[in-house]
Formats: C-alpha cells, sequence, structure tokens
C-alpha cells in the first residue's frame, strides 16, 4: 500500500514547534518591554499567549497535510503550555490556562483548512 503523503510534509517540523510554543509565551513579554503602553495589556497576557499559540501553530503547520497539521498544532500547544507553567506559578488558573494553549495549539493548526483531495474544490 501507497500514500500519496510525502515523508517531509507528514512529519513533525520540531525546530519549528520548538520556535513557535516558546516565541507564543514570551512574545507579548518583549511587546510590553518595548512598548510600556502595551503594557496596559498585562493582565490579559494568559489570553494573549493562547491567541499567539494558536497563530504560531497556524505558521508552524503550513506546509502540513493530513494528521501531520494536527500533531504539528498539538505539539506547539504542549511545548507553549509547558513553557507557560514553566515561567508562571502553578495555580488553578495557570493550568487552566495551559489546557486551553494545548487546544488552541491544535485548533489553530486545523480550522480554516480546506480538506485535501479531488473534492477539496
Amino acid at each position: 500500500m501507497t500514500s500519496s503523503l510525502s515523508t517531509t510534509s507528514s512529519k513533525v517540523p520540531v525546530g519549528a514547534v520548538l520556535l513557535a510554543g516558546i516565541g507564543a509565551q514570551f512574545v507579548d513579554d518583549i511587546a510590553f518591554a518595548l512598548l510600556p503602553p502595551v503594557a496596559l495589556l498585562a493582565p490579559l497576557s494568559g489570553l494573549i499567549a493562547v491567541l499567539l499559540t494558536a497563530g504560531a501553530a497556524r505558521y508552524a503547520s503550513k506546509d502540513r497535510v493530513g494528521a501531520a497539521v494536527a500533531r504539528t498544532g498539538l505539539a506547539v500547544g504542549v511545548v507553549s503550555a509547558s513553557i507557560g507553567l514553566i515561567v508562571g506559578d502553578l495555580n488553578l488558573l495557570t493550568w487552566a490556562l495551559a489546557a486551553l494553549t494545548v487546544v488552541a495549539g491544535v485548533a489553530g493548526a486545523v480550522v480554516g483548512r480546506r480538506k485535501p483531495g479531488p473534492d477539496a474544490g
């Protein structure tokens, strides 16, 4: 049995996943440091990190097809959530945001993609 998927598009890109996951956690912190007026959004930094994770997962999975899209999004979400748990305090809100971050990683990678195949239109 053969597959129409190429081997490069079915693997999870480790470097891109690490860069996207770590970047999603720290881009908002860098913005707060460089642009002081943006620091007004600091109380929302957890939610900003969730949104950044979704965007980073979308970007990291752009050249993937099939199940590799969801796996890449999951990997980005897990890396981002892990970094968030490491740098944050371990209260209930942090754990809830970590769970939401993992879901956002998968959703960011998967939602809105066209289904590959002859009927993709």
